[in-house]
């Protein structure tokens, strides 16, 4: 470990800490429930928004449905976004962001998955910033202090926790991701009603609900050590995901088990926004960037793979957490932090995914920890300081080709 990396990361961590804690946290509206998307027209009239641009997800037929059935009963004219495709990018925001310009639009009612509020967080703000695009304004509060327009974030799929999460993870047109990272991304409104999670399909309850519970579990290991809210929040979002996600994966889920994945989402966005991410979500982003490797198989093999990497840094953390998150409070130390990386691992094989990325080859490892590292340092918060060398030996043996071909050496 480089100790002039870990002690100048270490020092930014602390700034970045300090100078969170003397501006004042943004709230958020919340309306939960079966049903909670006949709220949205009161919502409105109580924040005095009068022309709302809805923005859908492609394939939100049934939710579509009853969001703009919301809004006609209580007689709230509007705009809908048409253009949207399964994939949204930095373009698409861009025609968003002239959309909300010319229209007048003082409102963004944001109906999908998580790649659809994040658009829709980036539109507004770009709508603001005139003079940076959407992708300029990635990293660290680069997207200014001027006030956007009010978003109103509607989940379709639970467990990402982009309603709740001051940032938004945008692609340009071939595929790169970038992450934008502000308090003022943060929706001022979030609607979480389990009844439009009925359709959601099922690789997309396993990638956003696997990425939220990378999210919780990077909060919780980055929260300092008197930030028990942090923590808290991190642990109780951990606890959710492990009793909710599966089932709701595998069968769609109770309303109960939606309502819970819904609160696991809102909750590791809050820890998220707090203390921000390290290495795990940033090799996420980076080996889907240059692989193209799925969410759900990066989040199932990297975050049980690096919290082992993280070794003797991480055992206090993790056995606190699995006492926090009600998995163990017998045993040791070890024995409760090898639980937590057990749980992870046993849930993400019954739900067939899997523990190596054979698809990313020996050529794309050195890249991805390039990129990686370059992205998680050093505002990222990390049980540990690793160079690009020092993240590219730890990541290389989760990886088809690369441990193929060092296991044949």
């Amino acid at each position: 470990m480089d100790m002039i990396l870990t002690a100048w990361c270490r020092t930014a961590q602390a700034f970045a800490r300090l100078t969170r804690s003397f501006r004042r946290a943004k709230k958020q509206v919340l309306e939960t429930g079966n049903g909670a998307v006949f709220s949205l027209g009161q919502l409105l009239r109580d924040r005095q928004l009068k022309n709302p641009l809805v923005i859908v997800g492609a394939g939100e037929s049934r939710t579509r449905f009853k969001l703009l059935k919301a809004l006609d009963d209580n007689d709230i004219a509007y705009n809908v976004w048409e253009e949207l495709p399964p994939l949204p990018t930095a373009d698409d925001g861009e025609r968003i962001a002239l959309s909300i310009q010319s229209g007048g639009c003082d409102c963004l009612i944001a109906l999908g998955d998580a790649a659809v509020l994040d658009i829709a967080k980036a539109a507004a703000a770009r709508s603001v910033r005139r003079g940076r695009s959407i992708l300029e304004m990635a990293g660290w509060r680069r997207v200014g202090r001027r006030r956007l327009p009010c978003v109103i974030a509607v989940p379709t799929v639970g467990g990402a926790g982009a309603e709740s999460l001051a940032g938004a993870v945008v692609a340009d047109v071939n595929g790169n991701r970038f992450y934008l990272e502000d308090e003022s991304l943060l929706p001022p409104v979030a609607i979480s009603d389990p009844d439009l999670l009925v359709d959601a399909p099922r690789e997309k309850i396993a990638a956003e609900g696997m990425d939220g519970l990378c999210r919780a579990v990077e909060a919780f290991l980055a929260a300092p050590y008197g930030d028990s809210g942090t923590k808290n929040l991190a642990a109780q979002a951990v606890e959710l995901y492990l009793v909710s996600l599966e089932p709701c994966w595998n069968s769609g889920g109770t309303m109960r088990e939606r309502a819970d994945l819904l609160s696991a989402s809102r909750l590791a966005g809050r820890a998220a926004s707090a203390v921000g991410c390290g290495y795990i979500r940033s090799l996420i982003l980076a080996a889907q960037t240059v692989s193209g490797v799925g969410l759900a198989d990066a989040c199932a093999v990297l975050l049980p793979e690096m919290l082992e990497k993280y070794g003797s840094q991480a055992t206090d953390r993790l056995a606190l957490l699995a006492v926090l998150a009600d998995l163990s409070e017998e045993g040791g130390r070890m024995e409760r932090a090898e639980l937590v990386i057990r749980r992870i691992r046993a849930m993400a094989f019954r739900m067939g995914l899997p523990d190596r990325l054979e698809s990313v080859t020996a050529g794309q490892t050195t890249e991805i920890a390039d990129l990686a590292a370059a992205t998680a340092n050093p505002r990222r918060v990390s049980p540990v300081v690793w160079s690009a060398k020092e993240l590219l030996e730890q990541f290389s043996g989760v990886c088809g080709e690369a441990k193929n071909a060092a296991e044949t050496s």
